[in-house]
C-alpha cells in the first residue's frame, strides 16, 4: 500500500494565508484536545492569536476553508488516500481525463471534459457522482459549443472536487502552457490501463485502410505544447511509449511538426506525436491491451478499421491459395505473422473486443 495524498497535500493547494490559518487551527485544536478545561480565552493568550479568533473556532464558526475541504473529503473516503482506496481506478480514469480533453479551469472554478460526444461528457459526470456523491449534482452544467465543430462542455463548479484533483497533479489551465507531468503513483497496471486510456480516449488518432489496401496509415498520439516544452513533452510521450512496449505494443519514433495554430498567449504551438506501429498484430494488440476512455466513436472507428482491413487481408489469403502460393509465402508477402493469420480466419468482428459482454475474442493462445 502506498499513501498518494495527505491531508496536508489538500491544504497546501491553498494560498499561504490560507495554510498558515489552517495550521493554527489544527493547532487549537490539538491543544483545545490535550486542555479540555481551558476556555478559548486561555487558548488565545498560550496561541498568541486574536480572542475573537479562537472565539469563532471554539463556536465552531470561521473554521478555514482548507480544512473544510479536508473534512469534507474525509467524509467521502477520500483522505488519506492510499494506492488500495477501492475507488482508486475511477479516480485515475476521470484524473487521466484532466490530461486530455478535460482540466481545471485557470481561475480554479470548474473540472470539466469537453467532447464531441454527449455520452462521453455524461458518463464523466456521472463517474465524479460515483465517486463524490449527488450533492455534487447542484454543481454542474452542460454546455454546447464548438470553435472547431460541436462539442459539448460538462463543468462542475464543486471546490472540494477541484482542489482534490489538484492535490493529485492534474494540469491547471491551458496545457499549452503547462509541463505534463505524469505521477510517481501512477505505477501499477491497472491504474496505468486507467490513466492512458482516459488519454487514448481524448488524444489517439484512429488509422484508416490506406488506399492502396496493404497497410494502415497513421496510428498515433499527439499533444501540443509551445517549443519552452519541447523537452517535457518528447520525456512524456517517452513514458507512455515505455508503457505500451512493456505490454508487447510496438511503437515508432516521436515526431513534432508545426500546428499551424497559436495559444491563447498569442505563441505558436507545435504538435509532438507518438508513432505507434501499424502492424496487423500490433494494431490487434493495442486494441485488446489498451483502454479508450470516455470516447466510444474512436472504438467504433478503429473497429471499423480493423474489420475492413482483416476482411481485405482474407480475401487477398483466399486469392493467393488459389493461384498455388505456399503459406510462408503468403504470410511474407502479405506482411502477416502467424498469430495475425489465425485473427483473420477465425475472428470477424473486432467491435467485440470494446464489448465487455463479449470478450470470446481474448483467447490466451493467441495473445501469449
Amino acid at each position: 500500500m502506498e499513501q498518494i495524498i495527505l491531508e496536508q497535500d489538500i491544504i497546501n493547494t491553498y494560498p499561504e494565508k490560507n495554510i498558515k490559518l489552517s495550521e493554527d487551527y489544527i493547532k487549537y485544536l490539538k491543544l483545545k484536545n490535550e486542555n479540555p478545561n481551558l476556555g478559548y480565552k486561555k487558548l488565545s493568550k498560550l496561541m498568541n492569536e486574536p480572542i475573537h479568533r479562537t472565539r469563532y473556532w471554539h463556536h465552531g464558526n470561521a473554521i478555514p476553508q482548507p480544512v473544510r475541504t479536508v473534512n469534507w473529503l474525509k467524509e467521502k473516503g477520500l483522505l488519506p488516500l492510499n494506492s488500495d482506496n477501492p475507488n482508486i481506478n475511477l479516480i485515475t480514469k476521470i484524473f487521466g481525463a484532466t490530461f486530455g480533453d478535460g482540466g481545471i479551469f485557470g481561475n480554479l472554478n470548474a473540472i470539466f471534459i469537453s467532447s464531441s460526444e454527449l455520452e462521453a461528457v455524461k458518463e464523466f459526470g456521472e463517474d465524479l457522482k460515483k465517486l463524490f456523491g449527488e450533492e455534487i449534482e447542484e454543481n454542474f452544467r452542460i454546455i454546447e459549443g464548438g470553435e472547431y465543430g460541436h462539442s459539448w462542455c460538462y463543468q462542475n463548479t464543486n471546490r472540494n472536487i477541484i482542489r482534490f484533483f489538484m492535490a493529485l497533479g492534474a494540469p491547471i489551465g491551458d496545457k499549452s502552457f503547462t509541463s505534463m507531468l505524469i505521477p510517481n503513483w501512477i505505477k501499477t497496471e491497472k491504474i496505468e490501463d486507467e490513466f492512458y486510456g482516459s488519454l487514448f480516449g481524448a488524444e489517439i488518432g484512429i488509422p484508416k485502410v490506406h488506399i492502396n489496401k496493404k497497410n494502415l496509415d497513421s496510428l498515433s498520439f499527439g499533444i501540443t505544447g509551445t517549443e519552452k516544452f519541447a523537452e517535457n513533452r518528447i520525456r512524456f510521450l517517452s513514458q507512455m511509449a515505455n508503457y505500451l512496449n512493456n505490454k508487447g505494443i510496438k511503437t515508432g519514433t516521436i515526431n513534432i511538426n508545426e500546428h499551424k495554430k497559436v495559444n491563447r498567449g498569442g505563441e505558436p504551438t507545435k504538435i509532438y506525436r507518438l508513432l505507434i506501429s501499424i502492424e496487423f498484430d500490433n494494431v490487434t494488440n493495442f486494441m485488446t491491451l489498451t483502454k479508450m476512455n470516455y470516447c466510444r466513436y474512436k472504438k467504433e472507428k478503429l473497429a471499423n478499421t480493423m474489420n475492413e482491413f482483416s476482411e481485405i487481408k482474407r480475401q487477398r489469403i483466399k486469392e493467393m491459395l488459389e493461384l498455388g502460393y505456399g503459406l510462408k509465402s503468403i504470410l511474407n508477402l502479405l506482411n502477416l505473422s502467424e498469430t495475425s493469420l489465425e485473427i483473420i480466419e477465425n475472428y470477424e468482428n473486432f467491435h467485440a473486443i470494446y464489448n465487455d459482454s463479449v470478450n470470446q475474442y481474448l483467447v490466451p493462445e493467441i495473445f501469449s
